[in-house]
């Protein structure tokens, strides 16, 4: 019997016969995640049920040095859950309960293919509150968002994945798995392992089960649009905020030129104010009590100032929603305009401005190249989208794409003498391997390869991703 037909026997044998796929379409969905930049070449898919599967698995997998590639709703875009060559993807969606939740302690137990809406919903059921938002929450996976760290839409408020982590479940390369999955919030008993999962792309273990923080459901949600001159404008409303006290869960913003495309890719969207403004900033605000007063005063003392030109508030939850749909429609609108390739950097907040106006030169070079840079993100911790776009009637894709990385390691550059970072959000994966150089030092990188090679010396746990061994 020929090697992989051995190695597939082994696996129905485990799974059942139905979990264990080798359809070309199947290969297809399971084998990439939101990047495009790479072919989907898979051996199998394996679809097992609970932990003790896992482990069977990858003992097997350890023992025949088998690479394999961990798998959640694959909704990443640094090519973190490509399989391409010739690896067994290891797919968590069945494993997709809720184990229990305690509203007492604040705390949800899942397995790791449960969505994040999914956590959400439930934790709203029992009058508390996940906090975890992404754009991707009805097909992202938390198994999936720990393993990214993923930041989402209400970080400045209540941080990223790593802050809501108790505790973890996570199967080792050997098979081996390590109960690390308790609800303790103070544990001050030597290295703290979970940590080191987090984010850690699926390359030290995966993870099949998690222990989450909940909070106390906020009552109140308040939200604005404003048209804003400047990037130094965007930072001064920040800071005036603070001042009056408010307590935002969100502060967004995005170009213009992102403004428009929203506008004409969805033509329900009207533009937001009579008179065209360089940036827009969404302003999300958290309250006790339904009283409007504290932010209108706060919206008129920077209108007063001049830090806004303009300004539309949501006066009920469905303008709440529509005005959130203006920087949540982006990313959808660009892909229907045209070619896109993404970049998430972050600076620290502070740097922002100068950064911007450092790059500005480098933008307006590469617009004659074909290039059109659509600026959008989570400007209140730092972390801005750089999208490069080109019309598809323009060239190929990889054309184009060759010429947004060319203009991407420009920008880089500079972002290094910010001491910033190459991937705010979605990971290095397979796409920035070659650029982890400009966000950790030589010194950094072996220290990490060192302590892969201790979680998994034979290099099969999702091979190739954040760097080569």
């Amino acid at each position: 019997m020929h090697q992989v037909e051995k190695h597939i026997e082994f696996f129905k044998e485990t799974l059942g016969v139905s979990y264990v796929l080798t359809d070309a379409n199947d290969l297809q969905t399971f084998g990439r995640d939101w990047t495009t930049l790479f072919d989907a070449c898979p051996t199998a898919v394996l679809l097992p049920a609970n932990t003790d599967e896992v482990s069977r698995l990858l003992k097997y997998c350890h023992e025949h040095s088998l690479p394999v590639v961990p798998s959640g709703g694959r909704t990443g875009l640094a090519g973190g859950a490509v399989a391409s060559q010739g690896e067994y993807v290891l797919s968590l969606s069945r494993m997709n309960k809720i184990l229990s939740i305690n509203t007492k302690a604040m705390y949800i137990s899942v397995e790791a293919g449960v969505t994040t809406q999914m956590v959400q919903e439930e934790a709203a059921r029992n009058g508390v509150f996940f906090a975890l938002d992404l754009a991707a929450k009805g097909s992202s996976q938390i198994g999936g968002n720990i393993s990214t760290n993923a930041g989402g839409l209400k970080l400045i408020r209540y941080g990223g994945m790593r802050e809501q982590v108790l505790g973890l479940e996570v199967v080792l390369a050997d098979g081996r798995v390590l109960d690390l999955n308790t609800p303790l919030r103070k544990n001050n008993t030597g290295y703290d392992l979970k940590h080191l999962f987090i984010g850690a792309e699926g390359t030290l273990g995966v993870i099949t089960r998690a222990t989450l923080k909940l909070m106390p459901q906020p009552r109140f949600f308040q939200s604005a649009i404003l048209g804003v001159a400047s990037v130094p404008h965007i930072m001064e409303i920040m800071s005036l905020s603070g001042q009056h006290g408010l307590q935002i869960s969100a502060y967004e913003f995005f170009t213009d030129a992102a403004h428009k495309i929203v506008c004409q890719m969805h033509p329900q969207k009207r533009p937001l104010f009579t008179e065209a403004y360089p940036y827009y900033v969404l302003l999300e605000i958290e309250n006790h009590q339904e009283d409007r007063s504290a932010f209108e005063s706060f919206l008129g003392e920077v209108l007063e100032k001049g830090f806004a030109k303009d300004a539309v508030i949501a006066m009920s939850s469905r303008e709440f929603k529509e005005l959130w749909g203006y920087r949540e429609l982006i990313t959808e609108s660009l892909a229907s305009y045209g070619h896109v390739y993404k970049n998430d950097i972050s600076v620290a907040v502070g740097e922002l401005p100068a950064f911007l106006d450092d790059i500005s030169p480098i933008m307006q070079e590469e617009g004659k190249n074909d290039i059109t840079f659509i600026l959008f993100g989570h400007v209140g911790d730092g972390n801005i989208h750089i999208n490069y776009i080109a019309p598809k009637k323009g060239g190929s894709y990889k054309d184009f794409v060759i010429k947004a990385k060319a203009a991407e390691q420009r920008i880089f550059k500079v972002l290094q003498s910010y001491r910033g970072s190459v991937s705010a959000e979605h990971g290095i994966g397979l796409i920035k391997t070659a650029d982890l150089k400009y966000s950790r030092t030589a010194e950094e990188i072996a220290i990490m390869q060192s302590i892969r090679r201790i979680f998994d010396p034979k290099d099969i746990l999702n091979p190739g991703k954040i760097f080569k061994l």
